[in-house]
């Protein structure tokens, strides 16, 4: 049984975090939480009667000794430096994406973890959906081809975020297109808008990045305040392509009738479901009891970082491309 402490209170609490532990109640005990917003506390402490309450996270840390790993949902720009604290006290970490913006700050996360002994685990639920791994099969399977070109776009009708779209659906969108291609960057561009200032934290509403994976291209688009919530990818190879809007998967391969298939699960950025995050804890689960290599739950994640701390820095020279 893994005793743990989830850090950061907000919507999706009740409807998707509970219940996803809830599956897993043999494995995974809650025994504490902590939210600085007084009004969130006091909803945490309802939805978890009998856990310990915490408004400060360093206070928390002092029962470190007491927990086995903390659930990082604190805002993007805390997460490192609370994932180092977690690390440091020996405990495991399950954060959100993403975990820092940084390849050095991502560097000094992996290698205290691999030198206590410790687990940190990056949680993409989307990938655990029916509709993606329908599409992972596809590509996995080489029906495709040898992918040339993918693309991944996230609109969301919500307004941008503290610290702007790219920060805050970037690694998603990242994600998404380096599952499409499998290979890894070579070069990216980016354009932000606004554009942020120099020397002033980004607050774009919309960004644009192509990226190059030598032979294959890519491109991410992202808009915030959009007039719907929308997800799409899709991937072109020598031998057909594939589509995966929302709920549909769109198939085009060379010597089979064009195929549509509905799954009903919403996949747009923010969008998650309890049996998808439950999927995420049971391979966390497997990591930190050593089922699976160290790492593992990682996926993507250094590339992913290289991408978006490179992102302002191509859209301050201009849109230029930046070698990653």
């Amino acid at each position: 049984m893994l005793k743990g402490a989830i850090a950061g209170f907000r919507g999706d609490m009740e409807a998707v975090v509970r219940p996803a532990f809830k599956v897993l109640d043999k494995d995974f005990t809650l025994s504490a939480f902590c939210e600085e917003t007084p009004e969130l506390l006091e909803q945490a402490a309802a939805l978890l009667p009998g856990a310990g309450r915490f408004s400060d996270y360093d206070r928390l840390l002092l029962k470190a000794g007491e927990l086995d790993f903390v659930f990082l949902r604190v805002p993007g720009p805390a997460r490192f430096e609370a994932a180092l604290k977690a690390l440091e006290k020996n405990l495991h970490v399950l954060c959100e994406t993403p975990p820092c913006f940084s390849s050095s700050e991502f560097a000094r996360l992996t290698e205290l973890a691999g030198r206590n002994g410790r687990t940190i685990f990056t949680v993409q639920p989307w990938e655990r959906s029916s509709a993606w791994m329908a599409l992972e099969r596809v590509l996995t399977g080489e029906l495709l081809g040898r992918v040339f070109f993918a693309e991944s776009q996230v609109f969301t009708r919500a307004p941008a975020p503290p610290g702007g779209i790219a920060a805050a659906a970037g690694w998603q969108a990242f994600a998404m297109l380096l599952g499409l291609v499998r290979r890894p960057p070579s070069a990216m561009s980016a354009r932000l808008c606004p554009a942020p200032e120099p020397g002033s934290a980004a607050e774009d509403s919309r960004a644009a990045f192509q990226v190059q994976f030598g032979d294959a291209d890519g491109a991410v688009y992202l808009c915030a305040g959009a007039h719907e919530d929308r997800l799409r990818v899709s991937a072109r190879g020598e031998k057909g392509c594939a589509e995966l809007e929302g709920d549909t998967l769109r198939l085009n391969i060379k010597g089979l009738p064009p195929e549509t298939i509905k799954f009903g699960e919403n996949l747009c950025f923010g969008h998650a479901r309890a049996q998808w995050l439950a999927a995420e804890l049971a391979d966390f689960s497997r990591e930190v009891k050593k089922e699976v290599p160290p790492g593992t739950g990682l996926r993507n994640a250094r590339y992913c970082v290289k991408l978006l701390k490179n992102a302002c820095y191509s859209a301050s020279l201009k849109s230029a491309a930046v070698p990653l």
